[in-house]
């Protein structure tokens, strides 16, 4: 009778293919690098677009709102491709650009109708922070709404942020409301009870000083527009006329 051979469990096979799993988790698929890549490469996009429009801006601002391509991407410090690369031609930049100015001036708007405490400092704060903008740099604002590159359509993403004049005006609409709804009395002497008519009505301020801005933009070009304190105070008379009075 033989001695019986112990049978040793080969923990070696287990251990190399346990080992084989945990390094196949660890280490990235081939996919998950191009993804990898390719959220890079996007990122890189990003932050060279708005590095681009930073230069635009500063290059349209010192040369006019009529300056080329070529003249945009020379004082800008590169080259006339990039740009194209980047926002196809010169209406696709004036709509890139219109879309930036917009997306920074929204919050400050915001946060001028906050720091109002009468309807009069809610409306009169909110224009001239638009107005400022515009006054600072007519060149730009004259690029941006003379390009065909930012109209009031809106785009088929809801959602953008200030895609286009558009959705620029419905939130500086709804803004309006909310602000003046948070200052006690301000639709005691009106009628305006309907919700869409005063989504009308707020929607109707925002196309008034977008088209009272264009003129006077243009009046101060030519030098003899009245000064910006004075359209804001004006503008603010109009547009409380009808929550003093009612309709």
């Amino acid at each position: 009778m033989g001695l019986q051979k112990t049978r040793v469990p080969d923990t070696l096979r287990i251990v190399n293919t346990e080992q084989d799993i945990d390094d196949r988790e660890r280490s990235p698929s081939p996919a998950s690098n191009r993804d990898g890549r390719v959220a890079r490469w996007d990122s890189h996009r990003r932050v060279r677009r708005r590095q681009l429009l930073r230069e635009a801006r500063k290059a349209i601002h010192k040369l006019g709102p009529q300056a080329s391509m070529e003249e945009i991407a020379q004082h800008s410090g590169t080259s006339k491709s990039v740009f194209y690369r980047y926002f196809t031609d010169k209406a696709g930049l004036s709509q890139a650009l219109g879309e930036f100015l917009l997306a920074g001036i929204e919050p400050k708007i915001a946060q001028a109708a906050k720091s109002g405490s009468t309807p009069q400092d809610v409306v009169e704060r909110m224009i001239d922070v638009y107005l400022t903008m515009v006054q600072r740099s007519p060149a730009i604002h004259e690029f941006v709404t003379t390009q065909a590159g930012l109209g009031w359509s809106r785009t088929t993403n809801d959602d953008a942020p200030t895609a286009s004049l558009g959705h620029f005006a419905d939130h500086i609409a709804a803004l309006l409301i909310s602000s003046l709804r948070s200052v006690p009395h301000s639709f005691e002497a009106t009628s305006m009870d309907d919700e869409l008519m005063l989504d009308y009505w707020a929607r109707a301020v925002v196309g008034m000083v977008n088209s009272v801005t264009e003129k006077w933009s243009r009046a101060n070009a030519q030098g003899d527009g009245p000064s910006r304190e004075v359209v804001v105070s004006r503008l603010t008379q109009w547009i409380l006329m009808p929550l003093q009075y009612g309709p």
